[in-house]
């Protein structure tokens, strides 16, 4: 378990149901998925949350898992069973009056739960391009990929009669658009997504270049040129666009 990870750290004591006698110095890690116990210095177990089951037992803790439970005295211990997602009148109680008293509670937030804390990271993860901006970006890259297969008159961007390779390069440059329209959009890594988005119009804008200089423009040309041009300025504008208020609350 990577320090990053640690949500709490609880110190104290603990020993085996079954064998009382024997007292150890315990460090108990919980993260956002498993809950380790360190005796000593060392590791006795790991467990997922769910593979775990805790009671309150007078002023400790009861963890069963595995077939075993451990008994633990430890510094913080409501705080450590709501984590781990047992419900007592009690310690709703504390909760309450916790939350009336402290100056870092604002009014009306909920309390806190391990629960809340998995959804808020998953949506401070979730950096999704904007929906209008993710339609334009899908509508440049089909441009580009039709602009490709469509004509381009009878210049050729090496020798005269040779492998169309502006085109295939252009056809690439479409599809560059689409997987950072999946990136930005679908996949929710918006700065990403939108640096593929520029990538792919400067590659093909530098493609139309090129071919402008030695032919006439056809129609395929000019819907791949636009549809660069379009992937450029909405990869931009994704880059460069704030959280609204209401993403900031």
């Amino acid at each position: 378990m990577s320090d990053s990870q640690v949500v709490h750290v609880f110190a104290g004591t603990t020993y085996l149901l079954t064998e009382p006698d024997t007292i150890l110095d315990a460090n108990v890690k919980v993260d956002l998925t498993r809950i380790t116990v360190i005796a000593d210095g060392a590791e006795i177990g790991a467990w997922h949350h769910d593979a775990v089951k805790v009671n309150k037992v007078d002023d400790v803790v009861h963890l069963t898992a595995g077939g075993e439970t451990l008994v633990l005295d430890v510094d913080g211990r409501d705080l450590l069973l709501d984590l781990l997602g047992f419900s007592d009148p009690d310690l709703r109680s504390s909760r309450k009056r916790r939350t009336r008293t402290s100056e870092y509670a604002p009014e009306g937030r909920n309390r806190f739960s391990l629960a809340d804390m998995k959804t808020q990271i998953i949506e401070e993860g979730a950096n999704r391009i904007d929906r209008r901006l993710a339609i334009l970006m899908g509508a440049a890259a089909a441009a580009i990929i039709l602009g490709a297969a469509l004509g381009w008159g009878p210049f050729r961007i090496l020798e005269p009669d040779s492998f169309p390779i502006g085109r295939l390069l252009a056809a690439f440059g479409g599809l560059g658009g689409l997987l950072a329209l999946y990136l930005a959009y679908f996949d929710r890594s918006r700065v990403t997504g939108s640096a593929a988005a520029v990538a792919a119009g400067v590659v093909t804008f530098t493609i139309m270049y090129f071919y402008a200089r030695a032919a006439r423009l056809g129609i395929g040309f000019m819907l791949a040129l636009l549809g660069a041009q379009g992937l450029i300025a909405v990869g931009v504008a994704g880059m460069l666009r704030r959280p609204t208020d209401d993403e900031d609350r």
